[in-house]
């Protein structure tokens, strides 16, 4: 499973975002220096985010949208088995795991709880992967009338180029690279909630 399939899954975020699964990146502690000519990956800073409005009251999307993060549901659809971590003390807000062994490129997933604010409706998520670089997850609903409801999610990370075959990780390959991952990925976000958009309106 690659990384948009597992982030735009789990935060509707990130479920066929179709791209490479991420390279292993051996080392996530060196300080944020501009990329040599010797170096095959970098990480690049990465964000992305979706609003939109859902004709449904506010408190039913907050629900739902508990449902497939805080408990795992979302996770349980891409068929992952789920279970509560309960033997990380960071944990402290509450995490799932999944573990799909099929999935040979992605067989871990844990969302830890980060923030979750019941007056405010936000819930913030870690979505920790076997790469060095978790993805941040934030998800709001707000009221828009007393039957409707804006709903953003937003997405944060650190994004992998790679060394180009013919050349060398410039900054102006990386601009570009990065640029045309975004515009991919705002695409398939847009997609991916309008989905998600029918499946909550068509909730009881």
């Amino acid at each position: 499973m690659t990384l948009r399939k597992i982030v735009m899954g789990l935060s509707l975020v990130p479920a066929a975002l179709l791209v490479a699964a991420w390279p292993a990146i051996a080392d996530d502690t060196a300080p944020a220096v501009a990329p040599t000519q010797d170096a095959e990956t970098i990480l690049a800073p990465f964000s992305d985010h979706y609003e939109m409005r859902i004709e449904k009251p506010a408190d039913v999307v907050w629900r739902h949208i508990k449902r497939l993060y805080v408990d795992g549901e979302r996770m349980r659809q891409q068929g992952f088995a789920v279970s509560s971590v309960t033997n990380d003390p960071t944990a402290w807000l509450g995490a799932v795991r999944g573990v799909q062994d099929a999935n040979t490129s992605r067989p871990n997933v844990t969302i830890m709880v980060s923030g979750i604010d019941e007056e405010a409706r936000l819930l913030t998520l870690m979505i920790v992967l076997e790469n060095p670089a978790p993805a941040y997850v934030i998800h709001q609903v707000r009221p828009d009338g007393a039957h409707a409801s804006i709903y953003q999610t937003i997405i944060q990370t650190r994004w992998p180029v790679r060394k180009p075959e013919d050349g060398d990780l410039t900054p102006n390959y990386i601009r570009q690279k990065m640029q045309a991952d975004v515009a991919f990925h705002n695409r398939e976000v847009a997609a991916i909630m309008q989905r998600e958009k029918a499946v909550i309106e068509a909730l009881d």
